[in-house]
């Protein structure tokens, strides 16, 4: 869960919760569909970083960076280093530069020291969605 604005988090009861699901069968669905959605994310998450080339890889982790920095900053954007980025994919800095080469090359993103910026997110995520469909 993420909050957008300045939010309060109430703390459910175990048991509570589960006399409401047996009452209100919307919540159980709902319930059912994030927990569904939080296991397919991490499928897709294991199946790249195991076994996706660097690009999927780089491209998995530029497009989780940017969308957690978007819902600060209204950009799709990412803030790392080559090194910092490397690391997160087990690679090297000097792979990763080679493949953001790549990424620039291709139009889905501009770089600047320190700042990657997603300007074809739907092509950056084809790279993603290749991989785990």
């Amino acid at each position: 869960m993420q909050t957008v604005v300045d939010s309060t988090l109430t703390i459910l009861q175990f048991e509570t919760v589960r006399e409401l699901a047996e009452i209100h069968t919307d919540l159980l669905t709902g319930i059912a569909k994030h927990l569904a959605a939080q296991l397919d994310s991490a499928f897709r998450l294991i199946s790249i970083r195991s076994l996706g080339d660097i690009s999927e890889r780089l491209a998995y982790d530029v497009l989780e960076r940017a969308c957690r920095h978007q819902l600060g900053a209204g950009r799709l954007e990412v803030r790392a280093t080559h090194a910092e980025l490397a690391e997160s994919i087990g690679s090297s800095r000097e792979v990763v530069s080679r493949a953001l080469k790549g990424l620039r090359a291709a139009g889905l993103v501009t770089t600047a020291p320190g700042v990657i910026r997603i300007t074809e997110p739907v092509r950056l995520a084809s790279i993603v969605r290749a991989f785990t469909v």
